[in-house]
C-alpha cells in the first residue's frame, strides 16, 4: 500500500511540474538520471522511496551533517543562553520553607479542622490585616507585580466619564448620582474620570463617588490621587499614614472632597456601607 501511494504522489507531481508533457518518456528519459533532475525532484524521489519501504523514518547518523545531498539536515538549538526567571516571592521563607501566609492557611485549616472555601482562603490572601497582597505596599506600576488599562492611559477614564454623563442625561439629569468603583487601585480611573467631566458643572456637582477600598495603604495613594481635602468634622488622614475610619471595626466611612471636580469621595470598607439614595 505504502508503494502504490508513492507512485500516485510521484505521478501527480510528473503532471504538475510538466503539465504539456504527461509522456513518462520525457520526464525520465533512459539518458538521463535522477541527479541531473532540478532539486525538487530530489525531494519527491526521497518521499516516494520512504513510501514504498516501511513507512518508517530513515536512521539518522550521529554528528553534523555532512554535504552528501541530504535532503533533512539535522539542526541543534543551543538553549543555555535562555533566561530563565527566580522565583517570586514576597515574603521570606521560614526554616521550614513556608511563607507566613501559607502558614497561616495551613494552621486556618487545622484550625477548622478540614477544609475552607474558596471565598474565605481568596479573602485570607488578599486582604488579610497582616499578609495581605494588597493590605500593606502599592502592587501596582512597574515597582510593583502587575499594571491595568488605567495606569496606561487616560482615555480609558475618560471615555467612561464621557458615557457616566451620557448615561445621567438618560436617566434625566438627576441631582445626586453615585460613582461606585470596587478596588480602585491607585485611583487612577476615577481621577481622569472626574477631570474629564469637570467642565461639566451640572454633571460634576450631581457626583458623588464612593471608593470600595479595605487597604490602608492604597486608601492613601488614592486620596493623594484624587487630590483630596477633607471637610471640617470628618475623618482625617492621621499622621502616621492611615485613615480615621476604622478599618478594624468597618462601621464607618471616610468623606473628603476631591479638587478635581468637587465631588465628595467616600471610602467604605464593603459595600454594604454605601448608602443608598431615595433614587
Amino acid at each position: 500500500e505504502g508503494g502504490r501511494m508513492g507512485i500516485r504522489i510521484w505521478g501527480m507531481a510528473r503532471m504538475l511540474l510538466f503539465p504539456s508533457h504527461s509522456h513518462p518518456s520525457f520526464l525520465l528519459p533512459q539518458a538521463r538520471t535522477l541527479s541531473s533532475l532540478p532539486p525538487l525532484f530530489h525531494r519527491f524521489a526521497a518521499f516516494c522511496s520512504f513510501s514504498s519501504a516501511s513507512l518508517s523514518p530513515p536512521q539518522q547518523q550521529p554528528g553534523p551533517a555532512e554535504d552528501n545531498g541530504d535532503i533533512f539536515p539535522r539542526i541543534s538549538v543551543d538553549r543555555s543562553g535562555l533566561y530563565s526567571a527566580p522565583e517570586h516571592s514576597h515574603d521570606q521563607e521560614s526554616d521550614t520553607g513556608q511563607n507566613p501566609m501559607a502558614k497561616h492557611i495551613e494552621a486556618l485549616i487545622r484550625f477548622r479542622g478540614g477544609p475552607i472555601t474558596v471565598a474565605e482562603f481568596m479573602e485570607e490572601v488578599l486582604t488579610n490585616p497582616t499578609a495581605g497582597f494588597y493590605m500593606n505596599r502599592d502592587v501596582f506600576g512597574s515597582s510593583g507585580d502587575f499594571v491595568t488599562s488605567p495606569e496606561i492611559s487616560q482615555m480609558f477614564g475618560e471615555l467612561l466619564g464621557v458615557w457616566s454623563m451620557c448615561l445621567w442625561q438618560q436617566m434625566g439629569q438627576p441631582t445626586a448620582i453615585q460613582l461606585i468603583e470596587l478596588g480602585p487601585g491607585r485611583g487612577t480611573l476615577m481621577a481622569d474620570l472626574l477631570r474629564g467631566t469637570a467642565k461639566f458643572r451640572e454633571f460634576a456637582e450631581s457626583v458623588s463617588v464612593h471608593l470600595i477600598e479595605c487597604s490602608p495603604t492604597l486608601r492613601k495613594i488614592q486620596q493623594q490621587t484624587l487630590k483630596c481635602t477633607w471637610e471640617s468634622g470628618k475623618h482625617k488622614l492621621s499622621e502616621g499614614g492611615s485613615f480615621g475610619c476604622s478599618l478594624e471595626t468597618k462601621d464607618s466611612s471616610v468623606e473628603a472632597i476631591s479638587q478635581l471636580s468637587g465631588a465628595h469621595v467616600s471610602w467604605h470598607a464593603n459595600l454594604q456601607q454605601v448608602h443608598r439614595g431615595e433614587n
